[in-house]
């Protein structure tokens, strides 16, 4: 049953908070503002094992990841030496921990860099020292960019590999083109190198033998269900018909020839869309995750993913492939809470409680409301 509607308030005692005009009405949960000012938008965050929430700044021209502080509202900046493509959608994008981040302080960032003039993205590691991103190891490189369409998500699968995401670049044909970077999920090892069961190895040469699925427009969010390993993604369509995807290994995902959830006889091994999103215009859907935390107890292992354009955060429940149930807690374009902007990420807190972060510079918090 859906919510009926969500109550924005500030609860006494938290550190840099600020209130939110709530919306009349009964409630279920309240969104806090957890800290703002932060800047530019916050593409990427991430819990480290101590608690710290880190974050990356798509806006800036130099490599940089930050930590907030959720105790004390501080944040702390580790910056390094690489130079930033920042121009539209370009800049630091995607971030992921590693899984022993507590031992060895490793981080996996996706990037935008000019390289002899060219746009391009870049997958790397960093090691996070004092007050700095150090020994800067390049995993991906020479992916295509453009000032929009870069992709960039990251995320770490359950067999042990890296996951990336690379829009087309604004460039439809790059998507079905083999040797493209572009328009792909990638998958390597953390080490940079690729493995050798990657569905085109034989097919291909160099970097291009990482990929895992083609066909793609501009891949935004990427999670693993926990249980299947199955991994879901969201896709920015044209304007209309935003996807939910389930990434299957090998499959072409039809950009630019298919879109959404219909039948597409023309393209080999096709995947169509689990579920399309609008037929007129774009909810422009972010990343996504499946909450794992024990306070939002009824929505354990259901499938959130947050939006662009109307700023809305979907709830999902799932069954097996399909979608047996959705609701939209969070709606900036209409309807129970309005005035949050662009949503960008999201992420569950080892608290429990839900984060997001916004393209305006700010972390909110789903918090149960009695």
């Amino acid at each position: 049953m859906r919510l009926v509607s969500i109550l924005a308030i500030l609860t006494l005692g938290l550190v840099g908070c600020q209130p939110i005009d709530p919306p009349p009405g009964p409630v279920s949960f309240r969104v806090e503002e957890v800290k703002s000012g932060l800047g530019g938008a916050l593409w990427s965050i991430n819990f480290a094992p101590d608690g710290r929430l880190l974050f990356t700044n798509r806006d800036l021209g130099q490599i940089r990841v930050s930590a907030l502080n959720l105790s004390t509202g501080a944040v702390t900046h580790f910056n390094g030496t690489s130079a930033v493509r920042d121009e539209g959608e370009g800049g630091i994008l995607g971030m992921e921990l590693d899984p022993s981040f507590a031992g060895n302080n490793r981080v996996y960032v996706c990037y935008s860099v000019w390289l002899n003039g060219n746009r391009r993205n870049r997958l790397s590691r960093f090691e996070i020292s004092g007050s700095s991103l150090t020994n800067e190891l390049i995993l991906l490189d020479n992916m295509l960019g453009a000032s929009n369409h870069n992709g960039c998500r990251v995320v770490w699968g359950p067999d042990g590999k890296l996951y990336v995401s690379m829009g087309d670049a604004a460039v439809e044909s790059t998507a079905q083109d083999l040797s493209a970077l572009a328009g792909k999920i990638f998958r390597i090892n953390p080490d940079g190198s690729i493995p050798t069961d990657n569905p085109f190895f034989n097919q291909t040469t160099g970097s291009a033998r990482a990929t895992w699925v083609l066909g793609l427009r501009n891949s935004q969010g990427l999670a693993f269900q926990p249980g299947t390993g199955l991994l879901w993604s969201t896709e920015h369509g044209p304007a209309v018909k935003d996807e939910l995807n389930v990434i299957k290994r090998g499959r072409n995902y039809g950009w630019p020839t298919c879109m959404g959830t219909d039948p597409c006889p023309s393209v080999t091994n096709y995947q169509p869309a689990i579920k399309q999103y609008t037929a007129s215009d774009t909810i422009a859907p972010s990343d996504m995750m499946f909450y794992t935390g024990n306070v939002f107890t009824g929505w354990r292992n259901n499938l959130f993913f947050v939006t662009l354009r109307t700023g809305r955060l979907y709830r999902l429940v799932l069954n097996g492939e399909s979608v047996a149930q959705e609701e939209i807690l969070i709606d900036n374009s209409s309807g129970p809470n309005p005035g949050f902007g662009r949503l960008r990420d999201i992420a569950t807190g080892p608290d429990g409680l839900i984060y997001i972060s916004t393209d305006s510079g700010r972390i909110l918090r789903l918090v149960p409301q009695n």
